[in-house]
């Protein structure tokens, strides 16, 4: 009897350990900073200050904006976003960016590059920048699961490190169906 019972015991907890194994994949917990607005598109979402406008943006993979002024000029800060930049994570897809914008853009300079988040849920790479008079950062995410990645770049002439801050803190990757 006492055999029994200890079987039923170890076999209990071997399915409790498959259970675990089994279990749904860890979500990713959303933030929005006090005063500010979310957005998403398609896998994407990410939060900007409440003033902010949606601006149209003409490039298929970049066609996410968000700026703080309708027509963003010199003076204005901007955010355009990528909600799909494949499926091979966060930092072959900053690679992928840094390695373009490299080759095709004189007066490009990395100027530091960072691993912000890095959980179970979610990862970011971060590339900080500079084209001409121009700062900038760039952001990849990806679910790790999937690989999934998207991305953010924000320019101006002089970034706020609140603006900077709340917008890495917000990114996520949406878990969305492919259909």
């Amino acid at each position: 009897m006492a055999r029994r019972a200890a079987m039923v015991t170890v076999c209990g907890a071997v399915l409790g350990v498959v259970l675990a194994g089994c279990a749904a994949p860890e979500e990713v917990a959303l933030t929005t900073p006090e005063g500010w607005q979310r957005v998403e598109s398609g896998a994407l979402t990410f939060a900007v200050p409440g003033d902010w406008v949606e601006v149209p943006q003409s490039d298929d993979l970049w066609g996410v904006g968000w700026s703080t002024d309708a027509a963003p000029g010199p003076g204005s800060l901007l955010v355009v976003g990528a909600a799909d930049l494949g499926d091979d994570g966060a930092e072959q897809a900053l690679d992928t960016f840094v390695a373009g914008a490299q080759v095709g853009g004189w007066g490009y300079g990395s100027t530091g590059r960072s691993t912000p988040v890095d959980t179970a849920a979610l990862e970011v790479q971060r590339n900080d920048f500079t084209y001409d008079d121009v700062e900038g950062v760039v952001w990849t995410a990806s679910d790790p699961d999937s690989g999934r990645a998207v991305g953010l770049q924000l320019t101006g002439r002089d970034l706020p490190p609140e603006v900077v801050a709340g917008i890495e803190e917000s990114i996520a990757v949406l878990r969305v169906d492919e259909g």
